[in-house]
C-alpha cells in the first residue's frame, strides 16, 4: 500500500518522518507533496498512485486541509485520512464529507491497522482503535484510543528521506537537525494541549516516556554520516525531565556526536549540574518559557507554577556557563494590563535574555485557556490565524500598546531602550514598520543565536512565506 502525505508549507514534521519510517519498516510505500514546493501541486498529488492520502493537521491548519481534501474528492476516489492534533481534539472533523478517516492520538500502529484493513478486510476499519470512520450511509464509527506506545525504542527512527526530494530542505536539515528524544510533558499549562491529551489517554499508560540513550545515539550517528548535520535542535518540551537519562546520554553524546545543539527547558527543572553537563556536551542555546513577567497571571491564568525568582535562578545558571538564553513569552493574556505587560519586558531585560520570542495569545479551542477566555467574556473572535505572531482575538485594554510591545520587545532589549522611552514608543499607531522590525529581528537574531548560515535560511524561507503572515491554513 502507498500512503501520500500532503502539507502546505515547507517545515519538516517529525510526525511525518516517524510515520514514513514505520511504513517503510512494514513493507509499505510513502511519499510527500508540499504545496509550496510544487509547480502543480494538485496534479502531482493525483498522479502519485496513492492508496491513501494523509494530512497531519494542527488547529488553524484545518482550513487548508479541508479545502485540499475537497479538491481531491472532485478528481479521485482515493480515501483521505487526517491525523495530528486537530482531529485528535476535534474528532467531529470526520463529519466533513471529504474526510474518510481521522486518526486520533499516536498514529503509528493505527495507520498500519488501517492499511491492512483497506487491503484485506474493509469491514474491520470501524473497530480499529484511534481510527474514526464513516460507513457507506454516512454513519460514523467511533473508537477509543489504544494505550500509549510504552517502549519508544520499538519504533524505527524518524526518517528525513521523505523530505529530501525537496532539495532546498536538505541544507537547512543539515544546518539544524530537529529530533525528539521522548514524548510527553510533565506540566499542565492552560495554553497547551498536554493537559487535554492526558485526559484523553487517562488509564492508557505512562504519558512521559523517553527513548534510550543508545537508541537516540543511533539516529544521530546515522544523521551525522548521511546528512553531514552541523547542529541539533532537540525539540522535547523539557530536556531535563529525566536526570539519570541526561547523565548517561551526556557521556555518549560527547564520545560519538560532539556537535553544537539547542534544548528546551522549564525553569523549575534547571540545576547547575544539568547546565554544566549540557555545556560540556556543546549546548549553544537554551530556550525557556517565561510567558509573562506577572506571577499572578502566570500562575492563575496560565497554570504555570513558576516564580520569577525561579526564572532568575535558572537564567543565572544558564548565563553563567556562557550559554545563550532564548525565552518564550505571551502577551495579550486575559486580564493583562499595560503595566503587567511591561513586567514581561522588565523581567526579560533583568535576566539578560539574548532572544525574546514574543507571541500574542492564541487561545486554541480544546485548551483550558480557551474555556477560561470564553467563559469570562474575553474572546472577541473565535477564528484562528495560522501564526501566533500576527494578531490576537482577545479583548484587552491598551491593545495597541500591547501589540506594539509584542512587535518591538526584542528590538527594545537588544538596543537597551530605557523603560520611559518604551512607554512612549508603544503608544504610537501600529504600522507596517513595526511589523518589519519584528520580522527582521526575529529572523536575524534567531540565525545569530543558533549560528545558522544565511543560505539555508533563505532557501527555506522562500518556500515558507505564509509562516509569519498569519495566512489561514498554516501547517
Amino acid at each position: 500500500m502507498k500512503v501520500v502525505f500532503l502539507q502546505q508549507d515547507s517545515f519538516v514534521k517529525i510526525a511525518v518522518e516517524q510515520l514514513h519510517a514505520v511504513l517503510k519498516k512494514h513493507g509499505h510505500e510513502s511519499d510527500l507533496f508540499i504545496e509550496s514546493g510544487e509547480k502543480n501541486f494538485l496534479q502531482s498529488v493525483l498522479e502519485s498512485g496513492a492508496d491513501l492520502f494523509a494530512f497531519s493537521c494542527t488547529t488553524g491548519g484545518e482550513y487548508w486541509v479541508l479545502q485540499t481534501a475537497e479538491k481531491l474528492k472532485r478528481n479521485t476516489t482515493t480515501p483521505i485520512m487526517v491525523g495530528g492534533p486537530h482531529p485528535t481534539f476535534f474528532p467531529e472533523m470526520i463529519k466533513d464529507s471529504n474526510v474518510d478517516y481521522i486518526n486520533r492520538g499516536e498514529g503509528e500502529y493505527s495507520l498500519l491497522d488501517l492499511l491492512d484493513a483497506l487491503r484485506n478486510n474493509p469491514g474491520k476499519i470501524r473497530n480499529i482503535p484511534n481510527i474514526w470512520s464513516k460507513g457507506p450511509d454516512g454513519k460514523i464509527f467511533e473508537t477509543d484510543v489504544r494505550p500509549f506506545i510504552s517502549d519508544l525504542d520499538d519504533l524505527p527512527a524518524p526518517d528525513f528521506d521523505i523530505y529530501a526530494k525537496y532539495r532546498y530542505l536538505v541544507p537547512y536539515n543539515s544546518e539544524m537537525y530537529s529530533m525528539m528524544t521522548g514524548r510527553g510533558c510533565p506540566h499542565n499549562c492552560n495554553y497547551c494541549f498536554n493537559k487535554t491529551y492526558k485526559e484523553l489517554y487517562r488509564g492508557k499508560g505512562r504519558y512521559l516516556r523517553k527513548r534510550s540513550p543508545e537508541n537516540v545515539m543511533r539516529q544521530l550517528v546515522q544523521a551525522k554520516e548521511r546528512y553531514a548535520i552541523r547542529k541539533i535542535n532537540f525539540v522535547d518540551d523539557c530536556f531535563f525531565s529525566f536526570p539519570d537519562w541526561l547523565r548517561e546520554f551526556a557521556a555518549l553524546y560527547r564520545e560519538k556526536i560532539n556537535l553544537p545543539f539547542i534544548v528546551n527547558v522549564e525553569a523549575t527543572h534547571v540545576k547547575e549540574e544539568y547546565v554544566r553537563l549540557i555545556r560540556e556536551m556543546g549546548c549553544i542555546c537554551v530556550r525557556m518559557g517565561v510567558e509573562t513577567g506577572n506571577e499572578q497571571l502566570r500562575r492563575n491564568v496560565l497554570n504555570k507554577k513558576i516564580t520569577n525568582q525561579q526564572i532568575r535562578t535558572a537564567a543565572g545558571h544558564i548565563k553563567s556557563y556562557g550559554i545563550k538564553l532564548s525565552t518564550y513569552n505571551i502577551l495579550g493574556l486575559p486580564g493583562e494590563t499595560l503595566e503587567s505587560t511591561l513586567e514581561t519586558y522588565k523581567l526579560n531585560k533583568e535576566i539578560g535574555t539574548d532572544f525574546t520570542q514574543c507571541s500574542l495569545l492564541q487561545p486554541y479551542p480544546g485548551t483550558a485557556i480557551h474555556q477560561y477566555i470564553s467563559e469570562n467574556g474575553y474572546l472577541a473572535d473565535d477564528t484562528l490565524d495560522a501564526s501566533f505572531f500576527s494578531s490576537s482575538r482577545i479583548r484587552m485594554e491598551n491593545k495597541r500598546e500591547i501589540v506594539n510591545l509584542q512587535k518591538l520587545m526584542q528590538f527594545f532589549i537588544q538596543m537597551h531602550v530605557p523603560l520611559f522611552l518604551v512607554k512612549i514608543i508603544i503608544k504610537l499607531p501600529s504600522n507596517q514598520f513595526f511589523n518589519l522590525i519584528f520580522k527582521l529581528n526575529f529572523i536575524f537574531n534567531k540565525m545569530k543565536l543558533q549560528k545558522i548560515r544565511i543560505l539555508p535560511t533563505i532557501l527555506l524561507g522562500m518556500h515558507s512565506l505564509s509562516y509569519m503572515r498569519g495566512r489561514r491554513g498554516g501547517t
